[in-house]
């Protein structure tokens, strides 16, 4: 996967997801060349950035979940919460009931381990996601 985003905040995620590589459109392009030849022979590609954190969220099994274990919905609205977007500004922009939303902050501050949005937003800080 070429992503705009850079790792920290969305490898790990694509990964488990099903991808078979990631990297930031601005890698070198002999890493691009390595990436796409390693994938397209049916391997798996990540730099050593990403292998880290693969192996930092495999040591977190038993432990308080990452950013990664929230659902895809979730991570939306995840990203906007911690933008300081209200929960009605999020509904009208993902097209969802405030009351919907609501319940996607719930689980979300419950699988993060945090009580509120500023919290959240420390969290979301510590774990390289703003």
């Amino acid at each position: 996967m070429l992503s705009t985003y850079p790792e920290k905040q969305y490898a790990v995620r694509c990964i488990k997801l099903g991808a078979n590589g990631y990297l930031n459109k601005s890698a070198d392009p002999d890493d691009m060349l390595a990436a796409v030849r390693k994938v397209a022979a049916g391997g798996v590609y990540v730099t050593p950035a990403t292998a880290e954190a693969l192996a930092a969220a495999v040591g977190q099994r038993g432990a308080q979940a990452g950013p990664e274990a929230l659902s895809h919905r979730e991570h939306q609205v995840f990203r906007l919460l911690t933008q300081g977007q209200s929960v009605t500004q999020i509904g009208a922009q993902l097209g969802l009931a405030a009351n919907t939303v609501s319940t996607y902050r719930a689980r979300i501050l419950d699988k993060t381990g945090t009580k509120n949005d500023v919290e959240l937003a420390l969290y979301a800080e510590r774990h390289g996601q703003r």
